[in-house]
């Protein structure tokens, strides 16, 4: 019990840390350590940590495709274009224009990642309102919001729809068809918020920006056609079952050895850019959960629900309220490892379950600023760029919306579960 006793204790001290930030220490750090420390107890062996990195190989493939195809595609201007073209479909409406940043950050997230719809869209944002002299408050939560509201949709969507999507072996598309509606309800019940919340701030009409976009060039012809490659690349080898880091690997090679060779990219640039952490994030919790799991997940009879009703409000509550204590991700792979020893066959029930663990860990975490690691990207750029918004400031509009949207989905992946 010694042993037991001290695995415990290490996976305790690492959410802990993830969750305090001491003298702040990263997430990844926290994970790394914790995962260390789980093999200087004899949690985890060599054995684990190779199985592990098969395990993560496709998801971590593919979130670094996706990180250099969409940062080279940035910088091309791609998205600029895409804000820009949004704000003249507006036709000088506040509203309407307030509404299609929200349709771009959900089409952004859903095709691309919710961390690519924080990472780019929130400055593309901020100059967008800039150059038309709007408070960018309203637009600025939208872009967080519906980055985490709109990720049900497809498992590239989110690094939790990932996690699932390969850990239980679901289709790519009966994993959309059963998410298409929850996710649907869950933008549209947000940006009815949302208006509802900002009627005061978002202007009736808005004029002409100051100073004309750039005009396309051969650079962003290419990023544009090799991004739309690799989405109709996504789509179709998730048809036929094929890894889905393929596909991203493949568009961000092609994209940057165009760059490199053009001298539009530096290699440098590149790497820097693309965010290491997370990776070293995602391998060390996979380690500490794999410690708990053989420690003591794997000695517990659990017995869930096998009604799919009571099986899904167990899963999006438990969820949704661990996100917020240790963050999703970390709450994911936990969920994942109690799902796999329970005593639930294949059914109603453990599908109800599987599902009912991204709405409780997409949407869910959106009621505090650290329950998501893209609400975290989102913070720091927005603060970076001097706008007040404060941590009373985002309890406040949280506290409002998740409750209401999470809601909305669960009925909404209720229905689609019960109606065949």
């Amino acid at each position: 019990m010694v042993r037991e006793g001290l695995v415990l204790g290490i996976v305790v001290a690492t959410l802990a840390l993830i969750l305090l930030h001491p003298r702040g220490l990263s997430e990844a750090w926290a994970a790394a350590g914790g995962a260390a420390a789980m093999a200087l107890v004899g949690g985890i062996g060599l054995g684990d940590v190779r199985s592990v990195l098969a395990e993560t190989a496709n998801v971590l493939l593919f979130l670094l495709g996706m990180m250099v195809l969409t940062d080279l595609a940035e910088r091309a201007g791609v998205f600029a274009w895409l804000a820009e073209g949004a704000a003249r479909l507006a036709r000088g409406s506040g509203l309407l224009l307030f509404a299609n940043v929200f349709l771009l950050g959900a089409l952004v997230t859903a095709f691309l990642s919710l961390d690519v719809t924080v990472i780019t869209l929130t400055p593309i944002v901020f100059a967008l309102t800039g150059r038309r002299k709007l408070d960018p408050l309203p637009f600025v939560f939208a872009c967080t919001f519906v980055a985490n509201t709109a990720s049900l949709v497809f498992p590239i969507s989110n690094l939790t729809n990932l996690l699932v999507y390969s850990q239980l072996t679901l289709g790519f598309f009966a994993f959309a068809g059963r998410m298409w509606l929850p996710d649907l309800v869950a933008v549209a019940a947000n940006a009815g918020i949302f208006l509802l919340l900002f009627r005061r701030r978002l202007p009736r009409r808005f004029g002409a920006p100051a100073g004309a976009m750039p005009a396309p060039d051969w650079w962003f012809r290419t990023a544009a056609a090799v991004l739309g490659a690799t989405l109709v690349g996504l789509l179709a080898l998730g048809l036929v079952g094929r890894p889905l880091a393929w596909a991203a690997l493949a568009g961000a090679g092609a994209l940057l050895v165009v760059g490199l060779a053009s001298g539009r990219a530096r290699a440098r640039r590149v790497v820097r850019e693309v965010s290491w952490s997370l990776f070293v994030f995602v391998v060390g919790m996979f380690l500490v959960v794999r410690g708990l799991e053989r420690a003591w997940i794997a000695r517990l009879v659990l017995r869930l629900p096998h009604g799919a009703g009571p099986a899904l409000v167990l899963s999006v509550v438990g969820n949704a309220l661990g996100s917020n204590v240790v963050n999703n991700v970390p709450m994911t792979l936990l969920s994942l490892t109690v799902m796999r020893h329970a005593a639930v066959g294949p059914g109603p029930g453990r599908e109800a379950l599987a599902y009912g663990t991204l709405l409780g860990a997409n949407i869910g975490p959106t009621l505090t600023t650290y329950g998501s690691l893209a609400t975290m990207l989102w913070l720091g750029i927005v603060r970076k760029r001097g706008l007040a918004v404060t941590t009373g400031l985002y309890l406040r509009v949280a506290a409002v919306t998740m409750p209401v949207v999470l809601l909305a989905a669960t009925l909404a992946l209720w229905l689609t579960l019960t109606v065949r």
